[in-house]
This record gives C-alpha cells, sequence and structure tokens, in this order.
C-alpha cells in the first residue's frame, strides 16, 4: 500500500513539472503572428488584406483632396488607409509631415495589380511633399506600416 501512494506521489510529481514546462513555454514564447514582421517584409505588405494591432488609433480619415490628420499608439502591422484610382495621364500629389516617437513607421504607395510597392513616401519622422508623374492608370492603395510605432502627423493626396 505504502508503495502505490508513492508511486502517485511520483506521477502527479511528474505532471506538475510537464504542466509547469508547457506554461513556460506559452508565457515566453513569441507570438506565432507578430504583425510588426510586416515592416520587413515586402511580400506580407503588398498583400490586400489588413493585419495590424494599434492600442490608440484616432484621427481625421484621409480622403482624396483632403488632409487627414492621424494619432496612433504602438502600431504594429499594415493598414489601407486610401485606395485612389488613378485616370490616364493623370499624376498623384502627396504631403505629409509624420512624427515617429518610438517604433518604426513607414508609408507606402502600392500598385494593387502588380501586388508591388512604387515609392516609400516617408520612413520616419519627416515633412515633404512628391509629384509622382510617372504613374499608370490604375487602382493604387496607400498603407501606414509601423513596428510598435507610437506615431502622428497628418497626410494628403490628391491626383492632379
Amino acid at each position: 500500500m505504502k508503495m502505490n501512494k508513492r508511486k502517485k506521489a511520483h506521477i502527479v510529481s511528474f505532471l506538475c513539472i510537464i504542466a509547469a514546462a508547457i506554461l513556460c513555454v506559452l508565457l515566453f514564447q513569441s507570438p506565432l503572428f507578430n504583425p510588426g514582421r510586416i515592416y520587413y517584409n515586402d511580400n506580407l505588405l503588398v498583400k490586400e488584406n489588413e493585419s495590424y494591432h494599434a492600442i490608440k488609433s484616432v484621427g481625421v480619415p484621409i480622403s482624396e483632396g483632403s488632409e487627414g490628420s492621424f494619432s496612433i499608439g504602438r502600431f504594429s502591422g499594415s493598414r489601407t488607409i486610401i485606395i485612389i484610382h488613378v485616370d490616364e495621364g493623370k499624376s498623384l500629389a502627396y504631403t505629409w509631415d509624420v512624427l515617429v516617437e518610438r517604433g518604426k513607421f513607414k508609408i507606402v504607395l502600392i500598385d494593387t495589380q502588380n501586388a508591388k510597392i512604387i515609392e516609400t513616401i516617408c520612413e520616419g519622422s519627416g515633412k515633404g511633399n512628391v509629384n509622382d508623374y510617372n504613374l499608370p492608370a490604375g487602382e493604387y492603395r496607400v498603407k501606414f506600416v509601423g513596428d510598435n510605432a507610437v506615431v502622428e502627423g497628418e497626410f494628403c493626396i490628391t491626383q492632379n
């Protein structure tokens, strides 16, 4: 009878050790999906699906021809902010004023039909404007991309 109790105690101890090991692996393992990895992987970035996480996201929506403002906390992943159809013979003009307080942040222009990045409009903090005259007609996406970024700013896009 004593041997039976001792055997049960060893089995319970062994199961507790296994459970503790599993919990340690689950608690300290990096997540299977890390939206911040999109910042470094153009193949993930050009996909149309939205994959991002943010603690706080406020602002005025960005639409063609009007300036939108934004403030995003701990932003990781990619988010389409506007889809624009460029007509034949037209160009795009964009202006931005971005302050990155922490992490990495960029704004990219993506050719939707060919699934490729046409231009990185802004990377990190900065202010500027660009006229892009060499775009073929078609659909384009402007995406915010971040890796644990705390960022605020303004962005405007127009078709000329």
